[in-house]
């Protein structure tokens, strides 16, 4: 290994080879023991700054984000206070995934988001979930609605709240690589608005019928124009499966009926996976759903009908291609 006084190509190339080496070393021990982590880290960044101040600063933030992703995020936090280095790589991979909840009591975490951009724009997965009967989250609505208009860069977002909630989705942001959306959110103003500048979305998760008289609202048929999985109610699947690329439906509530079915084949791509709930007779339901989904290759079905007789005027086509 050249000497690591010489000049900065010959620096940067043996500290290059140092921490390929430390890092494979760094990689092993990880499937040891989670509690050294931090120590391992701390010890790389100690071996390859004592030979100069400026080595670490000179490595791609790419291989910065690799290492810090092997430490524990106890250790991150501590690891993010050691140079200016080491501040903006663990910080993105400490703040890259955000499971917040009312009953872990981390929630705290919001305010952070909120006040602090730049820490909100590393979030790329964020899942948040509010006790919609502790009358003490008013103002964490506040502050909630600010980090979604911070964090920009989201490919998944979960908002779980009380229905009324909905007004911290109403903001300006537009999210370019959101692809995952789901919340207890119906199909009000604020969702419809969320949804219609999240072009990108391909899974989306609503929760059932709306608590109040309000009714739902349509999408604009512009909206949405790569969602494949929806998962909803069936009143919500009929007015947003209609005239889009849907392949995957799962109705949580709500009957399946032939009309919903029929609906729902109004998809713009094949229908290839369902699952519902019926109250009517499943085998003439099943019927219904190969006469109209003839690419359907997964399919549950729960039905609360009483059969007294067992079904004997009804003929389906090979069975075995819709049951599953």
């Amino acid at each position: 290994m050249p000497f690591l006084g010489e000049d900065p190509r010959t620096l940067r190339y043996a500290c290059e080879i140092d921490l390929e080496v430390r890092y494979n070393i760094f990689a092993a021990d990880k499937r040891q023991s989670s509690n050294s982590h931090g120590d391992h880290f701390l010890y790389l960044y100690q071996t390859i700054s004592s030979h100069n101040q400026t080595a670490m600063q000179s490595l791609p933030p790419e291989l910065l984000d690799q290492l810090c992703a092997f430490v524990a995020p106890a250790h991150l936090a501590v690891l993010a206070r050691t140079s200016v280095a080491c501040h903006s790589a663990a910080q993105r991979v400490l703040y890259r995934h955000v499971s917040l909840s009312s009953f872990a009591r981390n929630l705290s975490c919001i305010y952070t988001l909120a006040s602090n951009p730049r820490v909100a724009s590393y979030v790329r997965s964020f899942a948040v979930n509010l006790n919609p009967f502790d009358g003490n989250l008013c103002a964490s609505y506040d502050t909630l609605a600010q980090a979604l208009t911070n964090m920009s860069e989201l490919t998944s977002l979960e908002v779980f709240a009380d229905q009324a909630a909905s007004c911290v989705l109403a903001n300006d942001t537009v999210y370019p690589r959101l692809q995952r959306f789901a919340c207890s959110f119906h199909l009000d103003p604020h969702l419809v608005h969320f949804l219609n500048k999240s072009s990108s979305i391909t899974e989306l998760k609503i929760d059932s019928i709306p608590l109040s008289d309000s009714p739902m609202l349509p999408l604009p048929t512009t909206a949405l124009p790569f969602l494949a999985h929806f998962t909803g109610s069936a009143l919500a699947a009929q007015l947003i499966v209609p005239g889009r690329p849907v392949q995957y439906v799962d109705l949580n509530s709500g009957d399946l009926t032939d009309d919903v079915a029929r609906n729902l084949a109004l998809s713009t791509a094949p229908i290839r996976a369902l699952g519902a709930n019926t109250s009517s007779h499943s085998v003439s339901l099943i019927a219904t759903l190969t006469s109209c989904m003839d690419r359907l290759q997964h399919l549950r079905i729960v039905t609360t009908f009483t059969f007294t007789d067992l079904p004997d005027t009804v003929s389906i086509p090979h069975p075995h291609q819709f049951l599953t």
